[in-house]
């Protein structure tokens, strides 16, 4: 039985007591279904399953009920086992599918969603209308017990869920789809409905919407260093590559890819804005970069880094040869910190001559990506100078628009670009769908200004990461002048967790063995997207971060929560209610101190936690499983296995626990295992790598320790047997 109601139709198939809802959006020609195989079966009070196909009749009806639906009737009749009727209603409306059902048994209902062209990939799990201080990421097709909506990035589309406590989803590896199933009952609700809304992020944000494209090949943020916080302008060749060299050495192993980003001084040597005779866009400083910018390009890259560039391809210090031939590409002249002299966006021969010139001559140089700075600035002068513009009629982002065009059709769409800095949510999102990356808040040195232009700025512009673009949280600056060893682990913390980009803002030989060890943690950026797609604030006195890992071979949380105050704080968090951990049916868990390599026990309900001043607390929160080991920690990854962890199973019948994890060359990557009661470890073992197992006391997890000679992916082994 089919019907439909503008948008939405429904299929049931009498014969399978199935059903597809269907759905055709603006602009498509054909309907599709976004729920499939959705099956129908009844429960009576003892808890058996009474299937349709023994009920003694079935009737089914088609009617408008009313001006603005449709609906279809599916009625049970002369049943048995304690379910004698039934009935499930269809009803179709302008923007919903409703789903009601009577039963003096419970009506079961499971189904597959089809939601995007890569539900592993690009669909997410998200919850709308939140209104709390936690930062919700997730690493995976993940979905929590308070999420009520399906995201799909590729098509800026969210299938929304609206239902009681019974309705559940859940990601399916071996479907490669999200699945969901319902329960109807007196105590939790007999209806639940589907709403889809079209360009969600579009329209709420107001923003040029465009799916993030990865071409560039960082599938995950980068990694890198920078000249500017480290060495300001002391930056030079030999400067730079000194500590290019010292980048790889301490982190070449434990990043994919490292970056080294060659900073404005390279035509800047004050805050004024002036420049230096013969110095401009086109000509480096000759007295820091003698052998030019080329020959540094290229021995960044000799040592097999990502060597990348600054550019305020929209302004000048000095008048450069090419603007004093067309010196009405210039609309005027005022010192800024970053140049003096301001071209004019709305100039076609400026968009199809001028830009091109300077990002081919960046790419000539064998720089690889682009940080593009003083756009901000920009918009300021272009309104300062509006009457000399060529074409005051266009509007300003609109031209502004047209430039950075320009530089991407030079570069092409494999060459990854940066926009900085974003001071307003203008200047971030007016061209997010041309870049790959924005920096989303001012410069960053001191801890007050990681709390303000960094935690802040990411937790109103997080929505974005992953989603559009890279949301760029500016250098991690961890050295001992702006900050003791607490402050460096909570912003290491917090990057690690929401998956930002990660660049050192410190020289080499400042960062002592803690604080690169920290570094090291966050090595690679995980692969994060958000988990509510709203503008959010940080707590008072806290910053809570929740990041849901979900891998084919289980799933957890990892918690960081970062004490803002200058004194010790105590923190109370529900499971439940505060981390959308789903507890119910007793469901214990095992919490793990990341930094203090730490087992805290278990804990069912409610996490207690002592703060040191300015500090942050790292936990894995694991479910245990009552039959067999589970792993509770890994200390190769911040994400405690979401990074390393590449396999994990259980044989029941050999009692035998293996599992791959990625390996650091002559690093001990130290995985720690709850075993149940009744079961004892026998013998540890791994291919290519030394293992070791560590027997913890007082009912701590036993470690599993590998080791091997060099970057690997480890099969190891944990042999069990039973107590007595």
């Amino acid at each position: 039985m089919y019907s439909n109601y503008k948008k939405f139709s429904v299929d049931f198939n009498e014969k399978d007591h199935c059903f597809a809802c269907l759905y055709h959006g603006d602009h498509e020609e054909t309907e599709w279904a976004f729920v499939s195989n959705a099956r129908v079966s009844f429960r009576n009070a003892a808890g058996a399953v009474v299937l349709p196909s023994s009920f003694a009749k079935v009737n089914y009806s088609r009617q408008g009920s009313g001006i603005a639906c449709q609906q279809i009737n599916v009625y049970y009749e002369g049943g048995n086992d304690g379910v004698v009727n039934a009935n499930i209603q269809f009803i179709l409306t302008d923007d919903a599918i409703e789903i009601k059902t009577f039963s003096r048994g419970v009506v079961h209902i499971d189904g597959d969603f089809h939601w995007g062209d890569a539900p592993g990939q690009s669909t997410f799990g998200i919850r709308l209308q939140s209104h709390d201080n936690i930062l919700r990421a997730a690493s995976g097709p993940a979905f929590s017990r308070h999420d009520n909506a399906l995201f799909d990035r590729q098509h800026d589309r969210v299938l929304e869920f609206r239902a009681p406590d019974r309705f559940r989803v859940a990601f399916d590896w071996a479907k490669n789809a999200y699945g969901f199933t319902f329960e109807n009952g007196v105590d939790f609700g007999r209806n639940f409905s589907f709403r889809i809304h079209e360009h969600y992020c579009r329209d709420k944000f107001a923003i040029p919407y465009a799916p993030i494209r990865k071409t560039h090949g960082f599938i995950t943020p980068p990694v890198g260093w920078m000249t500017w916080y480290a060495v300001q302008f002391k930056a030079c060749e030999e400067v730079v590559l000194d500590n290019a060299r010292k980048l790889r050495e301490r982190f070449g192993d434990h990043a994919d890819k490292l970056c080294l980003w060659v900073d404005w001084e390279w035509n800047h040597k004050a805050f004024d804005g002036l420049g230096e005779e013969g110095v401009n866009t086109f000509t480096p400083r000759k007295e820091p970069y003698p052998n030019g910018l080329a020959v540094v390009a290229k021995q960044i890259s000799d040592m097999g880094l990502i060597p990348i560039l600054w550019v305020g391809a929209t302004n000048d210090g000095q008048i450069n040869p090419t603007l004093k031939e067309h010196p009405d590409w210039v609309i005027g002249q005022k010192p800024s910190w970053c140049g003096q002299y301001w071209v004019d966006p709305t100039n076609p021969e400026v968009v199809k001559s001028y830009i091109p010139a300077i990002f081919k001559q960046i790419m000539d140089w064998g720089f690889k990506a682009i940080k593009w700075d003083c756009l901000p600035v920009t918009f300021d002068m272009c309104e300062l100078f509006h009457d000399k513009l060529k074409r005051p009629d266009v509007p300003l982002h609109v031209a502004i628009r047209q430039v950075i065009q320009a530089a991407r059709d030079t570069v092409g769409p494999d060459v990854y670009m940066l926009s900085c800095a974003g001071s307003t949510e203008r200047d971030i999102t007016f061209a997010m769908d041309i870049f790959d990356a924005a920096r989303i808040g001012g410069d960053i040195f001191g801890w007050e200004e990681f709390i303000r232009n960094s935690i802040e700025r990411v937790f109103r512009f997080f929505a974005w990461h992953n989603v559009v673009f890279y949301a760029d949280g500016d250098n991690l600056v961890l050295r001992k002048e702006f900050n003791n060893l607490n402050q460096a682990r909570s912003r290491v913390s917090f990057y690690g967790l929401t998956g930002l980009p990660l660049t050192i803002g410190d020289p080499m030989d400042d960062l002592d063995e803690a604080r690169v060890d920290m570094l090291r943690r966050i090595m690679p950026v995980v692969d994060v997207h958000p988990m509510e797609l709203a503008q959010k604030t940080r707590g008072k006195d806290c910053v809570v971060t929740n990041l849901l890992i979900n891998k084919p071979f289980g799933f957890w949380n990892v918690v960081a929560v970062m004490n803002l105050k200058e004194e010790p704080l105590s923190v109370s968090l529900s499971l439940a209610a505060d981390l959308d951990i789903d507890n119910n049916d007793g469901q214990r868990y095992a919490a793990y101190d990341f930094w203090q390599d730490r087992y805290l026990g278990v804990v069912d309900d409610t996490l207690q936690l002592d703060i040191a001043a300015q500090d942050s607390v790292v936990l894995r929160l694991t479910p245990l499983a009552d039959d067999r080991p589970t792993v509770v920690s890994s200390s190769r990854h911040i994400t405690q296995g979401g990074y390393e962890l590449a396999d994990l199973c259980w044989d029941e019948k050999s009692l035998t626990l293996s599992g791959v994890s990625q390996c650091v060359a002559n690093e001990p990557c130290r995985i720690s295992i709850a075993l149940p009661d009744g079961l004892s470890a026998v013998a540890a073992e791994a291919t290519n790598a030394t293992a070791e197992m560590v027997c913890a006391n007082d009912g701590a997890p036993l470690k599993v320790v590998l080791t091997a000679p060099q970057n690997a992916a480890v099969a190891w082994t944990l042999r069990c047997e039973k107590n007595g």
